[in-house]
């Protein structure tokens, strides 16, 4: 019996009656390459994949240079998830076949599943099939580069290729999630379950969809739902956390965020949220501590390089500490207040940050020397990130130093924009949206309803944001964004007025730390430096905070300044 008989029943589908003519023939010839590769062949054929590779690998160590064998091994391997091994077996393919198209699209999957993200783009980018699976292995490695419009477009491709892949409908909704449209996205996490209701990461990424579109409740259960069915994964009880932390049950994040800790002490974006937690709860023993890993995250944006240690108490007289400008202009007003206390330790304080503030921090007392974020780091003994000089001096939540004002406007300037604002009613700033490059800006910012309720014929508005809104000039509000080159002019536009109505921005810090009337209007989760509930902020004394009653309530908040502004 040979093995053409061999090969004839299994081309005329007799699988089994060939499995064993080649298993006779191999106890004879046990080293006959094409029975051993036919007979992996019909193992892969009936689901036994293990089998079937160590018949390919006998196989191909028996002939090398068999490209038929080589693919059909990586194919394999790449069916058992082995893929440090089908990555090797793929590159196999590619030395007797360079360019093979398949044999690339294998070696980029795997690569992908390894977490070599770069390396697989290289060589999915150089397939020219237009496959679903090639999309959905690009969209996969884009996300986890964070290049989310690319993902979005290749996932895109996928989702028009297979509409009904639950892999394809979960990265489009992990891409568009990461892109902030919530709404979008849910509907293609519930698409994929639709079709594969066991699909727990589609699950999970429904709950991150509700969440993120301010359906928390539903996004709770939902995520409950996802940890019973996998409680070992540490990123889902870090969704947990998120959740709570956004019906402002900061307690049970903190220990959502613990226990994920427990099983992934080394998440760094697991430590900043549990960091936040702790802070919003105004717990700053164990929450200023555990914010300095919040350069662990990738939404932080990290000081500049500098070669020097990082300061921790030690004596300072006779030394140069250079302050590192970090995140955004917020977190610069905010915590500039310290220059002076760190200057009065004896040291020469260096403050580094981004160019548009440099000329209003001429104003602030105790620093020496100030330097753009565009030049290099001078030479000094220490450095200090601005955020980490509340846990470096101690700072207690109950003692906040708030020596306000501690920015000083330019009074020519302050002058100069009186003369352009209305004197016969009260001038007020209004700041409606913040940075789209800053996380939770939507939640944060009014919509175009809002916006428009909040302007009374009574005052007269002055829009402090750099960007024209053409409603806002048919209203009345005065617009000078093509005007305010840097935070100064900024700053003495804002010292001309009367009060400064904003959400949590920058320019709600700036008129903090100018001493100016600030009304602070919060989403129902506000940020940490706000805590929970207050009316008041021992940030800021003059400062007033009106707060969403519940999640997307700018209406009720709106309405609140509108009757504070009657008293």
């Amino acid at each position: 019996m040979s093995f053409a008989d061999a090969a004839t029943r299994f081309q005329r589908g007799d699988s089994a009656g060939a499995e064993a003519m080649l298993r006779d023939l191999l106890a004879r010839e046990p080293t006959h390459v094409d029975a051993l590769h036919l007979s992996a062949v019909i193992r892969h054929t009936r689901g036994d994949l293990a089998g079937a590779a160590d018949l390919f690998e006998d196989a191909f160590r028996l002939a090398p240079q068999d490209v038929a064998i080589a693919f059909n091994r990586a194919a394999v391997l790449a069916a058992l998830k082995r893929h440090q091994d089908c990555a090797a077996a793929a590159a196999d393919v590619l030395r007797l076949r360079p360019g093979d198209q398949e044999a690339l699209l294998l070696q980029g999957a795997s690569l992908s599943a390894l977490g070599e993200h770069g390396r697989a783009l290289e060589v999915l980018d150089s397939v020219t099939l237009d496959r679903a699976a090639l999309h959905t292995h690009r969209a996969t490695s884009l996300l986890a580069l964070h290049r989310n419009e690319e993902a979005l477009q290749a996932s895109h491709r996928a989702v028009s290729l297979a509409p009904s892949d639950p892999d394809a409908r979960y990265l489009r909704g992990s891409a568009l999630l990461a892109l902030d449209r919530g709404a979008e996205a849910l509907s293609d996490f519930e698409t994929a379950l639709a079709v594969a209701p066991g699909n727990i990461a589609a699950r999970a990424g429904r709950a991150s969809a509700l969440c993120a579109i301010e359906r928390l409740e539903e996004a709770l259960g939902e995520v409950d739902a996802v940890l019973a069915a996998a409680p070992e994964r540490s990123d889902y009880h870090a969704l947990r956390g998120v959740v709570l932390s956004a019906l402002n049950r900061e307690e049970e994040a903190v220990a959502a965020f613990a226990r994920s800790l427990g099983l992934r002490p080394d998440d760094g974006e697991t430590q900043f949220a549990l960091a936040d937690a702790l802070l919003a709860q105004g717990d700053f023993e164990h929450g200023l501590p555990a914010y300095e890993a919040r350069f662990l995250s990738r939404t932080t944006r990290a000081p500049l390089p500098c070669d020097a240690p990082l300061w921790a108490g030690e004596d300072l007289r006779g030394k140069t500490l250079l302050l590192q400008g970090e995140q955004g202009s917020g977190d610069l007003f905010q915590f500039c207040r310290f220059a002076p206390m760190l200057a009065s330790r004896g040291a020469r304080i260096i403050l580094q940050e981004r160019r548009q503030t440099l000329r209003l921090l001429r104003s602030l007392a105790g620093v020496d020397q100030l330097v753009s974020a565009d030049e290099p780091a001078p030479t000094v003994d220490f450095r200090l990130p601005l955020a980490s000089a509340m846990f470096a001096l101690g700072v207690r939540a109950d003692a906040i130093p708030a020596p306000i004002p501690y920015l000083i406007a330019e009074q020519e300037r302050v002058a100069h924009w009186r003369t352009r604002l209305n004197p016969a009613k009260r001038r007020i700033g209004i700041v409606w949206s913040g940075s789209r490059l800053q996380s939770r800006q939507r939640l944060r910012s009014l919509g175009d309803a809002a916006l428009a309720q909040l302007i009374g014929a009574d005052e007269s508005f002055v829009s402090l944001q750099v960007e024209a809104h053409p409603a806002l000039a048919a209203r009345g509000v005065q617009q000078f964004g093509d005007q305010i080159l840097d935070f100064a002019e900024t700053a003495a536009l804002i010292e001309a007025l009367d009060l400064v109505i904003s959400i949590d921005t920058g320019i709600a810090h700036l008129a903090g730390a100018l001493g100016k009337p600030v009304w602070i209007m919060l989403p129902f989760r506000a940020d940490w430096r706000w805590q929970r509930e207050r009316a008041d902020t021992p940030w800021y004394p003059q400062a007033r905070l009106f707060r969403q009653s519940m999640p997307g309530d700018w209406a009720g908040v709106v309405a609140r300044v509108h009757a504070a502004l009657q008293e």
